[in-house]
Parts: C-alpha cells; sequence; structure tokens
C-alpha cells in the first residue's frame, strides 16, 4: 500500500476550478502540498463546501484586488 501525495499550485488549481473539477485535482490523495498561499486558501474554500464557480469568483476578486493596491 502507497502513500499518495500531490504538489497543488495555483495553475493548476485555477485550471481544475476552470474546468469544473477540483475535486478531480486532489483526487485520493493522502497529503497536499501547497506551492502558494492562494492554492491553500483555495483548498480551505472547497473544504467549507464552496461549489468551484464560487471559489473561481472569489479566488479572481481577491487577486484583482491585490493587484490594485497601492504601496
Amino acid at each position: 500500500m502507497g502513500f499518495n501525495k500531490r504538489t497543488i499550485n495555483l495553475k493548476y488549481c485555477i485550471n481544475a476550478l476552470e474546468n469544473n473539477n477540483l475535486k478531480g485535482y486532489y483526487g485520493k490523495s493522502d497529503m497536499l502540498f501547497f506551492e502558494d498561499d492562494i492554492s491553500s486558501r483555495i483548498y480551505d474554500l472547497f473544504c467549507e463546501g464552496k461549489t468551484d464557480k464560487e471559489i473561481l469568483i472569489t479566488i479572481k476578486k481577491n487577486m484583482e484586488e491585490q493587484t490594485n493596491e497601492m504601496y
């Protein structure tokens, strides 16, 4: 019996969300490694029961807000 682990990154999360297949992307992994904070946040939203469409809208909105911030 093997130990299934998967590395999760934003590019593939967005792709899975656009294809309505986030659950398939996570698969039956025993452990997920997140390469960035946004991917981890997407997983949190997924665990809260949000749909792929709701997550995609939330993430895109947050990404737009971050790019519009002035420092």
